[in-house]
């Protein structure tokens, strides 16, 4: 008998909640890279909380809330 081992690498999974930054908001979204959050958050920004334009500040809040879970 043969036994063939194989390892899959599982990617990295991040974790935005809207409750991190401050806001009383239940809203989370996950998703397999920083860059895939970024445009959901501001879309939920702008509709949830009338935010147009991130500030350097909201941003740093914002990418320090990202968290990455296994």
């Amino acid at each position: 008998m043969f036994y063939i081992s194989c390892t899959y690498k599982i990617m990295a999974t991040f974790l935005y909640k809207c409750r991190d930054v401050g806001y009383d908001c239940g809203f989370e979204f996950s998703a397999h890279s920083r860059d895939d959050l970024m445009p959901r958050i501001r879309i939920h920004s702008r509709y949830a909380h009338n935010i147009y334009e991130m500030t350097d500040e909201m941003k740093k809040k914002v990418e320090e809330a990202i968290k990455q879970i296994d």
